[in-house]
């Protein structure tokens, strides 16, 4: 019975220490989506202003013509 016992404990240990590492990934790639995400939309933003200055730039013949 007290061998029963150590083993129940070192399987819930065991656990434990399995779900303190997956709530640390999970955390981490929350972070990661979360910089990724901004990072995205930094670069909407640009591609966004980049269009608006190809119809100014658009509408002018090249310097060589």
């Amino acid at each position: 019975m007290k061998e029963r016992m150590n083993q129940l404990e070192s399987v819930v240990a065991q656990q434990d220490n399995t779900i303190q590492q997956l709530h640390d990934e999970m955390f981490r790639q929350q972070q990661d989506i979360s910089r990724l995400l901004r990072r995205v939309e930094a670069l909407e933003s640009r591609i966004g202003e980049l269009d608006a200055s190809e119809e100014v730039a658009g509408d002018e013949k090249p310097p060589h013509w």
